[in-house]
């Protein structure tokens, strides 16, 4: 019976962390497909045409400390962002293909849409050079009914939010997010929203594009914009009408806010922070934990140059933290084995009143000062950690391209396999010094390990380098236990 309950509670614990897992891969983007359901059942409002246009004009670049870009000199929209740290061009090509881009201001009225698409704007400077002060770029031109179009830009050195400002009497305005966002790798790895974003006073929307059948409205929205894995582009106000427009398959966000503040960069937690915007980051269930963990390991970086050395580091924190549970649960698995003969005599006796044979062992834990479940509740805080950790690495943009060693992205799973490896075998080490009532458990761990080498080689392999980590910390742990019991008995 004893044999039977450690291996259920062994498979149990295997088939929890499996299915905590598959709720985070797959769950997420069910929860997207819901949302657009609901979401297409409001209120519709009246639907602006995107007039579309390739005209360029002349091109002003911008260039600060933190990405680069150019707008044209017609209607004032964005051509390119380039983010220097990452290397990333946020403007998509299927701007230029259907000649609708980025702060593209557009009207509520048909026809002033298709003037204001075209219009020429004469630039305050072709040329923008951010340093150490925000810098200001002013675009006007004249309609044909004599009334003046203004746009004006304001960039940041320190900040990848462009504020934007523009004036045109008697006017209702829209500015253009879209259409989508298209960054590197980041689109074609696993897992991650792509597509339009919203957040409302009711929360954080994410739409699935093929989902989109038309075009959907929100009201009292703080931000909104398209999103992928590690980049936003983003309009922000207090409180504004986004429209979300399918188009050729792809997405348009649509903001009918003339004055608002643009964000076009990396998902980094401290400057969307800044702007009120670092729901765009999306941690999943266990969100309470990532987002802390994730401030530490900045943090840490900050004095540790080396994410490798950083997750080390962290690990070996979380173990100190968790040593005092860990010890007792060592003690108690040790008095757990030291207890089966005993235990197997009260099996023999009693086997045939399974009521009794109950009594007498929990008779015995509690003489013995020993709680069955003692040796459990280590992993099972660990749980948590390990989800939260699993969604930093996931969707962390500052990790991105963070090396360690032989591994070139821990973001990404090991190309080589060689550290899952490494994890399987921590495990195998990590039971071989972890005392058991009996052989079943250690075949049914040694088991685990190798499912768990096959399933990790998919993981980021800085999650991977956590649990190696930690496996080989607590097999330290153990042996050192071991022989402090071993020296207090003899």
């Amino acid at each position: 019976m004893e044999k039977n309950r450690i291996a259920s509670i062994v498979q149990a614990a295997l088939l929890a962390f499996i299915l905590v897992l598959g709720f985070q891969l797959f769950l997420g983007k069910n929860k997207v497909k819901e949302k657009v359901k609901e979401t297409t059942k409001q209120e519709q409002v009246v639907k602006v045409d995107i007039p579309a246009s390739k005209e360029i004009g002349r091109v002003v670049k911008v260039d600060t400390p933190l990405y680069s870009a150019e707008i044209s000199t017609v209607n004032g929209k964005l051509l390119s962002l380039t983010v220097k740290k990452y290397n990333a061009q946020l403007v998509s090509e299927f701007s230029k293909k259907m000649g609708i881009f980025p702060l593209m201001t557009i009207a509520v009225d048909k026809e002033l849409s298709k003037e204001l698409t075209n219009l020429s704007l004469t630039p305050s400077s072709e040329n923008i050079v951010v340093k150490d002060k925000p810098v200001k770029l002013k675009l006007e031109g004249e309609l044909k009914d004599g009334r003046k179009f203004v746009k004006e830009l304001t960039f940041y050195p320190d900040s990848y939010k462009i504020d934007i400002k523009t004036e045109l009497k008697d006017a209702d305005l829209i500015t253009l997010v879209g259409p989508d966002i298209k960054v590197n790798e980041a689109h074609s790895s696993r897992m991650g929203h792509i597509g339009p974003v919203v957040e409302t006073d009711e929360g954080i929307e994410r739409l699935d594009p093929k989902e989109i059948k038309g075009f959907i409205n929100f009201s009292n929205v703080k931000w909104a914009g398209e999103e992928d894995k590690y980049f936003l582009l983003a309009i922000k106000d207090s409180q504004f009408v986004v429209s979300v427009e399918s188009i050729n398959g792809h997405t348009v966000v649509k903001g009918f806010i003339g004055n608002g503040t643009f964000f076009g960069g990396p998902k980094e937690i401290k400057r969307l922070e800044a702007l009120g915007m670092d729901k765009a980051i999306d941690f999943g269930v266990f969100g309470f934990i990532a987002k802390p963990f994730l401030k530490f390991f900045l943090f840490l970086h900050h004095f540790i140059p080396n994410w490798g050395l950083v997750i080390i580091i962290l690990t070996v924190l979380i173990k100190i933290v968790l040593h005092p549970l860990t010890h007792k649960s060592f003690e108690s698995m040790k008095k757990m084995q030291e207890l089966a003969p005993k235990l197997e005599e009260i099996k023999n006796k009693y086997k045939d009143n399974p009521q009794k044979l109950n009594e007498e062992m929990m008779k015995l834990y509690r003489e013995a000062g020993v709680n069955p479940m003692g040796g459990c509740f280590p992993m099972l805080l660990q749980i948590p950690v390990f989800f939260a950790l699993y969604e930093i690495f996931l969707n962390a943009v500052e990790l991105k391209g963070a090396s360690f060693l032989w591994v070139n992205d821990l973001s990404m799973p090991d190309p080589t396999y060689i550290m899952p490896v490494l994890m399987g075998a921590s495990m195998i080490l990590q039971q071989k010094l972890t005392p058991t009532t009996n052989p079943q458990q250690e075949k049914i761990f040694i088991i685990m390990a190798v499912v768990f080498t096959f399933l990790f080689a998919g993981f980021p392999a800085g999650l991977v380098l956590y649990w190696l980590t930690n496996n080989i910390i607590t097999a330290i742990q153990n042996f050192i236990i071991n022989r402090m019991l071993h020296r207090e008995k003899s």
